[in-house]
């Protein structure tokens, strides 16, 4: 008698630890999985934020001749000016 219940606690023993163990297993899977989809979600996020926004700014018209500002002619260094071109 006393032999069998030996033998019941240890399988009950030998029970718990397999499914502590299939929980920490199952735990560590559904924090892999929660990273991935947390990233992949941001990933989509951005992408999806950058395609519309190149949309938007194809819709808008492109800037006119007056709002480009004109280039500077320089015939050298600003050191190497004469006293009247830098006055």
């Amino acid at each position: 008698m006393t032999a069998l219940l030996f033998e019941a606690l240890d399988t009950g023993a030998a029970l718990a630890d397999a499914i502590l163990a299939w929980i920490v297993a199952a735990a560590v899977v559904a924090t892999v999985v929660l990273f991935t989809a947390v990233l992949t979600g941001a990933w989509a996020w951005r992408a999806a934020r950058r395609g519309l926004a190149g949309a938007w700014r194809a819709e808008q018209p492109a800037p006119g001749p007056e709002s480009i500002p004109t280039p500077q002619r320089r015939t050298g260094p600003s050191w190497a000016l004469d006293d009247k071109e830098a006055a």
